[in-house]
């Protein structure tokens, strides 16, 4: 489907009822009608789907011209009146959607101003907002950094202080035990980890702006998780093999998806990598490709000819018309690149169901672990492995040695009392 459509006149890609049109352009927003029409058009929204958005923000032009706002009046404040208003006619479950992406495409061509910072009344959200700047000011953490510890530190204090006031100088050690033996429940030693850390650094906030007297950080659990205990968790070559004959080629979205579980099984990409590629990332010419990897670093990898066919494939046939310029788009409008690296995992775990496989783990790292793996087990080395993987430090590709069995066996001691 092209992405990009006529922009003169574009309302009639939604509708072909005659007068339609004219409905659509009325009220205090008519001018910006045609161009918002453009807007949902170039991002592959549907015949359906558009007409039912351009309807909502008809009456909601109607509704703001009848109560004499103009076009740089309106907000999420009026959005929400008009949404109150409406819901004593009748709803659409689509309508606030259609009212955010009507804002957000009159502030992208500059008709609104972006979105006042709200101010802030409840106490434990304020908290959060000046640890979440503590962090990136202070600490200089990253930002992907900053989310995971203000998500933990927000479920901290709704678990503590639920809805009530923030009382920080009532903290002691038991609070945080309990919290953590709370998570601890339903989470891995990694997570559990990450909760821990979290807290401490949190603590050692507050103990900074005198909230609390205490050194509370000393006192939380530390969680035992040794990096080398456990085996990579991987699957066998013919198992790979077995994800990739199961992907149904034959539509485009299963394209798509045979395109990313091929550069994820052979070269061993992130799942974030494969999220964040671009058209400009593939060099079709020399045969490579350019991985935005940890740490911002920009690799360049060779692209293997079954890689390179199932992507160009994909790109030629399937690959949507649109603005954005990531290489795997959404299957739904608006048809943008994926929002994060979750999709790429969902789409791994998906074709291990389809092939009834039942993997230690279903996420896209067992594919990258089962890459090494699979190396390691047909003679390769512990430096190939780390080049393959792109790891800067030995000690990363080191977890690989304990499924090199051939290896090990020339190193074990004989047991007392054994032949």
């Amino acid at each position: 489907m092209a992405c990009v459509g006529r922009r003169t006149g574009v309302i009639t890609n939604f509708t072909t009822r005659a007068g339609a049109s004219g409905k659509l352009r009325s009220g205090a927003l008519a001018g910006q009608m045609d161009g918002f029409a453009a807007w949902l058009w170039e991002r592959g929204y549907s015949r359906r789907a558009g007409h039912q958005h351009l309807r909502t923000v008809a009456e909601f032009s109607q509704w703001l011209e009848r109560n004499g706002y103009g076009v740089g009046d309106i907000d999420e404040l009026h959005a929400k009146r008009f949404l109150r208003f409406r819901r004593r006619r009748r709803r659409h479950h689509c309508d606030w959607a259609a009212l955010r992406l009507l804002l957000k495409h009159l502030r992208e061509v500059g008709i609104l101003s972006p979105p006042s910072p709200t101010v802030v009344h409840d106490e434990q959200f304020a908290l959060e907002q000046t640890f979440a700047t503590y962090l990136l000011q202070e600490k200089g953490v990253s930002q992907a950094t900053k989310k995971h510890y203000a998500r933990e530190i927000h479920a901290f204090l709704r678990h503590q202080f639920r809805q009530g006031p923030v009382v920080l100088s009532t903290l002691c050690g038991q609070d945080l035990h309990r919290f953590v033996l709370s998570r601890a429940q339903h989470r891995g030693p990694p997570a559990v980890k990450l909760t821990v850390t979290a807290l401490r650094t949190f603590c050692r906030f507050l103990r900074f702006r005198g909230d609390i007297a205490n050194d509370l950080a000393s006192s939380v659990f530390s969680v035992p998780n040794w990096r080398l205990t456990t085996l990579p968790k991987s699957i066998s070559q013919e198992q790979i093999e077995q994800l990739l004959v199961n992907c149904n080629q034959h539509t485009p979205i299963g394209r798509r998806d045979y395109a990313i579980l091929l550069l994820l099984a052979r070269l061993g990409l992130r799942a974030g990598e494969v999220a964040a590629l671009t058209l400009d990332d593939v060099n079709w010419e020399v045969g490579e490709l350019s991985v935005l990897g940890k740490g911002s670093r920009r690799e360049r990898i060779p692209l293997p000819h079954d890689v390179g066919t199932a992507l160009a494939a994909y790109l030629r046939r399937d690959r949507p018309r649109c603005l954005t310029r990531r290489v795997f788009i959404r299957a739904k409008a608006p048809l943008v690149g994926f929002a994060s690296s979750a999709a790429v995992s969902i789409i791994v775990a998906k074709a291990i169901a389809r092939s009834g496989l039942n993997p230690p783990s279903r996420g896209a790292h067992l594919l990258r672990y089962s890459l090494a793996t699979n190396v390691l087990q047909r003679g390769g080395s512990l430096a190939e492995i780390a080049d393959l993987l792109r790891h800067r430090h030995p000690d990363t590709t080191v977890l690989y040695a304990k499924v090199d069995f051939e290896a090990l066996r020339s190193v074990v001691q004989p047991w007392p009392g054994m032949r």
